[in-house]
């Protein structure tokens, strides 16, 4: 359906120092996940489509300027065995595609469309792979009706705030016409006062990578309005002792739906895992502007009685419980104990009955503008779903509205859809 018309390598347009940036523990333990692969859709006329790629391709040459470790590549040390980006221009992939049967409504329903896959470069590609695979690769999609523009980054090099500030960028500099950004992304790593030597995994790039197969799944968007949310919480908030926040109380929400959906037995366990921002939660705190993955996943436990049993304001406020607590003490003291016994994540470990929640309504999805008006909708790529995970994206209308990328198996959706309780909000 989609057809790949080019490819080109893109450098940076300025040759940048070559240097090493070492590749940090909570970066290390991602080796063996996917890339995150984001992107947007503009609902513009396609008539001019070759000088908007041309005009992205310059931009991106620009861009990397600043962003030059995604022009690199992973390397192993042969002295230390420590893993490092490799800061040495070999460039980026930039890839031009067309589909001219595929409209801006075929990717935007609900119900995930297949599709929406091809729209991805570099699709199953494992962040080890960096050895030799391009950090970031960019596929422009001409549409019957618009384009695409997706990116696929390493997310051992950055995470979802580092992803939406590279993004953000671009369309800065490709709005505006200048070589100036709003942030500069800061790279130093002494900033982070980890300590010790570089952590010496082993692993051999070109030897075999463990694959992780996912069972069939329905992937669905769920819209909720701020009206909605902020009636969840107002409803955590009645007679709680300590202040829940709305993304808490709607991933409580979640929570406790998915269970029901899934149909376990009452003394059966199910786990919520968060992905943390530790930006602000470090001492000293780091730059928003901060390159790198600087996240940990935490997690609360409850069975499938208390879930059911206790009111929404229960599984909000043991969200509210893990996220507040984990403060610089417990960062650090994760990141010690995963030195003493590094445990690298792979997608067939996740927990039965698990929920992941990734992304935030907070990043800046909707403002990226490149001169043709703001995106109509966000899309991810298939990289990193399985049973139980969960995207949060800002919806479109903004004012707090919160879309949901549910990921899981079509039975449980169906259970999931037909919960009067769930669908109410």
């Amino acid at each position: 359906m989609i057809r790949v018309n080019t490819k080109r390598t893109v450098f940076p347009r300025i040759p940048s120092e070559a240097e090493q940036i070492e590749v940090l523990p909570l970066e290390l333990e991602m080796l063996f996940c996917h890339y995150i692969q984001q992107g947007l859709l503009y609902q513009i006329p396609p008539a001019d489509f070759s000088s908007h790629v041309d005009r992205l391709a310059e931009t991106l040459s620009r861009l990397l300027v600043k962003f030059y470790p995604l022009a690199g590549r992973l390397t192993t040390s042969p002295v230390d065995g420590g893993i490092y980006i490799l800061c040495n221009d070999s460039g980026v992939d930039f890839i031009e595609a067309e589909a001219e049967d595929l409209s801006i409504a075929d990717l935007t329903t609900a119900d995930v469309a297949p599709a929406v896959e091809e729209l991805f470069a570099l699709s199953g590609a494992l962040n080890l792979e960096g050895h030799h695979l391009p950090l970031l690769a960019v596929q422009v999609t001409r549409l019957k009706d618009g384009i695409a523009v997706c990116c696929t980054v390493s997310h051992s090099v950055a995470d979802g705030s580092s992803f939406w500030h590279l993004f953000n960028s671009w369309a800065h500099l490709c709005r505006t016409d200048g070589n100036k950004i709003p942030a500069n992304p800061v790279y130093d790593r002494s900033l982070l006062n980890l300590g010790g030597p570089p952590v010496k995994l082993g692993f051999d790039p070109d030897g075999h990578i463990p694959r992780f197969c996912p069972p069939p799944l329905r992937i669905k968007i769920f819209h909720f309005s701020a009206k909605a949310i902020s009636r969840l919480k107002e409803q955590v908030n009645r007679g709680s002792p300590v202040t829940i926040s709305s993304f808490q109380a709607l991933c409580g929400h979640l929570w406790r739906a998915i269970t029901r959906a899934r149909g376990l037995g009452p003394d059966e366990q199910t786990n919520i895992w968060v992905s943390v921002n530790l930006r602000s939660r470090l001492r000293p705190q780091l730059p928003s502007s901060y390159f790198g993955s600087v996240i940990q996943n935490i997690f609360a436990t409850a069975t499938a009685r208390e879930l059911s049993s206790f009111p929404l304001s229960f599984p909000a406020g043991l969200l509210n419980g893990i996220i507040s607590g984990h403060m610089d003490e417990a960062i650090r003291k994760m990141i010690d104990e995963w030195r003493k016994q590094p445990i690298v994540i792979t997608l067939d470990q996740i927990q039965k009955n698990c929920i992941v929640i990734g992304n935030s309504p907070r990043f800046e999805m909707y403002e990226n503008d490149f001169g043709w008006g703001r995106p109509v909708a966000v899309r991810s790529g298939m990289a990193n779903h399985f049973d139980g995970k969960v995207s949060v994206h800002p919806s479109r209308e903004g004012g707090g509205s919160v879309e949901l990328e549910v990921c899981l198996p079509p039975a449980t959706m169906n259970k999931l859809e037909d919960d009067p309780d769930f669908t109410s909000a």
